[in-house]
């Protein structure tokens, strides 16, 4: 089932990873727009994914994770194809905010299958795992269809691989352990949460990790370039690597170790490299930062959401994933403006210097670590 699931999840990041480099080429080439405009495009389609997570909670935990995936995945396989079409600016930024739609609705019902599982803590980081796969390869994918055969070529496979998960997601069952499967989404309550109080502190810690996050990935390129290096893909490459080889090398640690000693080592990480980048400017610094944070973000998010459903019926689980979520989209936002706005006042390193400040101060979200905490008990139920 696991297998299934991984594949899905891949399939649409690929869809999503596959856009990322064409989104941009295609908004300042076909459609004549300035560079600015591609920040305008990435707000709508994280303002709509915001807005969507909490719809995206009520169908999980009401009509199923596999509708909330299949649902999801149309959306995207639907928004890329009709970019064939985009040719108007209206129309192209009303499809990107349908596909902020679609990506909240298909993570959060992948993610509640994976907190469903008999094993949540190893499915969510194989989950995890699967998600930035897509992502990370699509945009090599992508420049060599580019290449090839333009954007529709892009276009249409991004559409494909959305499809596929859709399909595939449709031979998974609405949960993914006997124990669910048959529990009421409502049970107890008589409804289902729009946001879920338990999410809120893993929400706010993931919201810290990310502006660590954001401050490579809005700002590394200016970086180099003001250091006579590259554009950064090299670096992104190296990022990835070290990300995904902590959550492969280290699955037994992330399934099994108390989540809110995993949330601390991740926030100091992504913190120490992201002031790094500030107070190291150099090739030598920029790299060590980049494997620090690439460390820290590998630990997070299957830590976080760890915390967000431990304990939590069935029917309360997709509520706590959008909530959790959610704090992604506005942990971007909200880093890309101010740390813009700073680095404009007083340079990059000050932006630098304040998103390691903001990661390293959600620390404190998670002290003390008790060790008999209930979010520190291990959540994989299965004997082995």
């Amino acid at each position: 089932m696991t297998g299934r699931l991984f594949v899905c999840a891949a399939g649409a990041f690929l869809s999503i990873g596959l856009l990322i480099p064409a989104i941009p080429r295609y908004l300042t080439g076909p459609l004549g727009q300035q560079a600015g405009m591609v920040g305008v495009s990435l707000a709508v389609t994280a303002a709509a994914g915001v807005l969507a997570r909490p719809l995206a909670g009520r169908v999980a935990d009401r009509a199923g994770r596999r509708t909330a995936l299949c649902a999801g995945a149309l959306l995207l396989s639907g928004t890329s194809l009709a970019l064939l079409a985009a040719g108007q600016v209206p129309l192209f930024f009303v499809l990107r905010g349908v596909a902020g739609v679609g990506e909240a609705l298909a993570y959060v019902g992948l993610a509640t299958l994976a907190s469903d599982h008999r094993r949540p803590g190893a499915a969510i980081n194989h989950f995890s795992v699967a998600v930035n796969a897509g992502l990370l390869t699509g945009p090599v994918i992508a420049e060599t269809l580019y290449a090839a055969s333009g954007f529709a070529a892009v276009w249409i496979t991004a559409a494909g691989a959305a499809l596929g998960s859709a399909a595939l997601g449709l031979t998974l069952p609405k949960t993914m352990s006997p124990d669910t499967e048959s529990a009421s989404p409502d049970q107890g309550t008589g409804r289902t949460r729009l946001y879920h109080t338990s999410a809120l502190r893993p929400g706010f810690g993931y919201l810290a990790s990310v502006w660590g996050y954001t401050a490579i990935s809005a700002f590394l390129p200016l970086h180099l370039a003001a250091l006579g290096g590259g554009s950064g893909g090299l670096h992104f490459l190296v990022y990835g690597g070290v990300l995904v080889a902590i959550r492969l090398a280290g699955h037994r640690l992330l399934a099994t170790a108390a989540p809110a000693r995993l949330a601390v080592a991740s926030l100091l990480l992504t913190g120490t490299g992201s002031i790094l980048l500030a107070a190291w400017p150099s090739p030598a610094g920029t790299w060590c930062a980049i494997a620090l944070i690439g460390a820290g973000q590998g630990l997070g998010l299957p830590a976080f959401l760890r915390m967000a459903v431990h304990g939590l019926p069935a029917g309360e689980r997709g509520s706590a994933v959008a909530t959790t979520t959610a704090f992604f989209d506005v942990g971007f936002l909200s880093a890309a403006l101010a740390l813009g706005a700073l680095a404009d006042r007083f340079g990059l390193a000050g932006g630098f210097a304040l998103a390691g400040a903001v990661s390293a101060a959600g620390a404190l979200l998670f002290l003390p670590m008790r060790h008999n905490e209930h979010e520190g008990a291990p959540l994989d139920h299965s004997p082995h």
